[in-house]
């Protein structure tokens, strides 16, 4: 019975914590969430080094390297694979931001060589909206309507922009399609083909 009960109040946290998209609505510590994506199977890849823009989470700096620990979420069937990257206070491990990305330069090592994964990405407009939509309507359905709306359409393409805020988390969602490809020098090609969930962590 008592074994019964402890797996109802872990179910019943875990939904609390995450959204149904598996965003982290909560502050965690590090080791928490290293079990969540563990318990889901995620691919780990450690603590990658990467820099930031200043104000990228609270606190954040320029020219600093930081080490969010990333994972590839396996069980998110959307291409371009799901990246996580948790955001920590070195001192206690505690998240400041969790950053979530579909982006196709994931996968772009060289514009030479890889400028065929654009030429596929630009194809799939309508996939792109889909994902967006349904993660806007999860978002709306847990925070109501967002704080900011920027949704704008060009010839050159979509830029999608959402944020919520309020005393515990900030959220932004980013949205970036390219309807065409900018031709660069020595016949290299690039656009922009990527969706971004970041929670800032507040309390």
């Amino acid at each position: 019975m008592k074994k019964l009960l402890l797996i109802i109040v872990v179910c019943c946290c875990s939904n609390f914590c995450f959204g149904q998209h598996n965003f982290l609505f909560v502050r965690k510590r590090l080791f928490e969430v290293r079990n969540y994506e563990d318990s889901i199977k995620s691919k780990p890849l450690g603590f990658l080094k990467t820099n930031v823009a200043k104000g990228y989470f609270p606190k954040a700096k320029e020219k600093k390297d930081y080490f969010p620990l990333t994972f590839i979420r396996t069980n998110d069937s959307f291409y371009p694979e799901l990246y996580v990257e948790y955001f920590y206070n070195e001192r206690d491990s505690i998240l400041l931001s969790t950053s979530y990305d579909w982006n196709i330069m994931n996968y772009v090592k060289n514009l030479k060589t890889d400028g065929d994964k654009f030429d596929l990405e630009i194809t799939r407009e309508k996939d792109y909206l889909a994902k967006y939509s349904n993660i806007k309507s999860g978002l709306i359905k847990d925070w109501g309507q967002p704080s900011s709306l920027e949704e704008n359409e060009s010839k050159e393409g979509y830029f999608y922009k959402l944020t919520w805020d309020n005393d515990k988390i900030n959220i932004l969602v980013l949205l970036k399609f390219s309807k065409e490809l900018r031709q660069l020098p020595e016949n290299m090609k690039f656009g922009s083909y990527n969706i971004r969930v970041k929670i800032d962590y507040k309390k």
